[in-house]
């Protein structure tokens, strides 16, 4: 928590780029919302008389909607990528700033290539923390806080089908991302050792070559760089079967929606146009 405290204050100079961001990002979801409700009503409006008129009324003002969204869209990744660029520059710049500070005994204690892997490889993950992340969290609020009572609104019991398989889902996520996480940790720990290795071989080129030392060099450089290979494919693997398990863990509920919505459509207890636009709110939760 102390870090992330400590993180936290690397956002005060761009507060007013972080709400903006935000802003933004809300305004992209209320007006993609906006599409399945103008599409649900336009199924059943033109169920009951269709008129050129009608179509071109509701196929304009999705597009408008759609273009507003797009527009927000854009201009949140603008904003907040770019602020996450800016955070970026700044840990870096005390990063250096700390190295220059510290004693010598230090830098004895602690292998340049690590140093070096830190500067570049972990600094980059976490602007993928300032940007990216902070932008896909609050889209994922903001659309939960906004389609779940819309979904409520048309039926209750048909939303609550939703929530069947979720429990596998959280353990599914659960298990597979801390398998993820643990794996992710340990090959940035390597990719410090192959930075450390290959910085030890240009700053002792010379000695290298003077003992004949290339061949072994090369083939030792080549065993950690395989090494390396084989722990991020192992790390694919295990990121190749989550997401198809989620994915068919989520399709089981939406099943079971379709199901039941469908019986519902046909009894009269929903309309065909209120049974789409729940479908089109269920994809954008999904």
């Amino acid at each position: 928590m102390g870090d992330l405290k400590k993180f936290a204050r690397y956002f005060r100079p761009y507060k007013t780029s972080l709400t903006v961001g935000i802003l933004c990002i809300f305004l992209s979801v209320v007006s993609g919302l906006l599409v399945p409700l103008y599409v649900g009503r336009a199924v059943d409006d033109l169920r009951a008389d269709v008129t050129w008129r009608k179509i071109t009324g509701y196929a304009l003002t999705i597009l408008g909607v759609s273009a507003v969204s797009g527009v927000f869209l854009f201009l949140q990744r603008h904003i907040l990528i770019g602020m996450s660029r800016h955070v970026e520059y700044d840990l870096r710049q005390d990063f250096f700033a700390h190295l220059q500070r510290l004693p010598v005994s230090f830098f004895h204690e602690h292998r340049t290539g690590d140093l070096m892997a830190r500067a570049t490889n972990d600094l980059a993950a976490v602007r993928q923390l300032a940007g990216p992340m902070v932008m896909y969290t609050m889209q994922t609020v903001f659309v939960v806080l906004i389609v779940l009572p819309l979904m409520l609104r048309i039926n209750v019991r048909l939303t609550l089908l939703l929530f069947v398989t979720m429990p596998l889902v959280s353990l599914t996520v659960k298990f597979f991302g801390q398998q993820v996480h643990v794996r992710f940790e340990k090959i940035q720990e390597f990719f410090s050792r192959i930075s450390a290795r290959a910085q030890e071989n240009f700053s002792g080129v010379r000695v290298v070559r003077a003992y004949a030392q290339e061949g072994p060099e090369i083939a030792a450089f080549k065993q950690l760089n395989r090494e390396y290979a084989d722990r991020n494919l192992h790390l694919v693997r295990i990121s190749a079967v989550m997401r198809p398990l989620i994915q068919f863990l989520i399709g089981l509920g939406q099943v079971l929606i379709l199901w039941y919505g469908g019986l519902l459509a046909i009894r009269g207890a929903i309309t065909p146009g209120e049974f789409v636009e729940l479908n089109l709110y269920l994809m954008r939760l999904i």
